[in-house]
């Protein structure tokens, strides 16, 4: 069972929430770094409301997963972050793409993925992201990925594929007590089915 990625679309930046304007586009940077405590706090909380996305632990934020955020360092604003699964195989997932509300339909979550993608590209990994929403649809193949229709297709005369995909990937997708406790509640208070479509790069098609 896959995770969910969201790239979240807004046609316009709302004011932030303390009543200031939002920071300029380019104060903002890319870390690659783990999140804070208060900070995977606060993206735990609003992925919380988000049927699109399953749910990473506080420990995946804070150090277990590669992550990476865009941050003002001038202003201390967190605008997103991005977690990053790798996987056995020379498989990596994007597995989240999140951006607070007040960050939406200004580009950050293109640069925010972009920005991720050529970071990774000297590791040599071939890439996966699953994802519910046309929006990140269409960032996914701006971006360099190949969009498949689902899981079949992206198994599809591969036996070496099928068996990563049904049993290694979901193995260490069902070691998250977290995740799954997560899917449960959201099953149940959204009436959620994490029914994705399957987003490819391979290292021959990276950018």
């Amino acid at each position: 069972m896959p995770y969910s990625v969201r790239e979240a679309e807004s046609p316009s930046a709302p004011p932030r929430p303390d009543g200031l304007a939002p920071a300029a586009l380019d104060e903002f940077e890319l870390q690659r770094r783990p999140l804070t405590r208060a900070e995977a706090a606060a993206i735990m909380r609003a992925i919380r409301d988000s049927p699109d996305i399953t749910g990473y632990s506080a420990a995946e934020w804070t150090g277990r997963r590669d992550t990476f955020v865009l941050y003002n360092p001038r202003s201390g604003e967190l605008a997103g972050a991005l977690l990053v699964h790798h996987l056995v195989g020379r498989w990596s997932e994007i597995a989240v793409v999140f951006l607070f509300e007040e960050y939406r339909g200004r580009g950050l979550g293109r640069r925010l993925l972009q920005g991720t993608l050529r970071t990774l590209k000297s590791a040599d990994r071939e890439l996966l992201l699953f994802f519910c929403s046309p929006g990140m649809g269409r960032l996914s193949a701006e971006s360099g990925f190949d969009v498949l229709a689902d899981e079949a297709e992206f198994t599809r005369g591969s036996l070496r594929r099928r068996i990563f995909l049904s049993v290694l990937y979901k193995a260490q997708w069902l070691a998250s007590s977290y995740r799954l406790r997560e899917i449960r509640r959201k099953r149940r208070e959204f009436a959620c089915s994490f029914t994705f479509k399957v987003a490819v790069m391979t290292r021959q098609g990276a950018r």
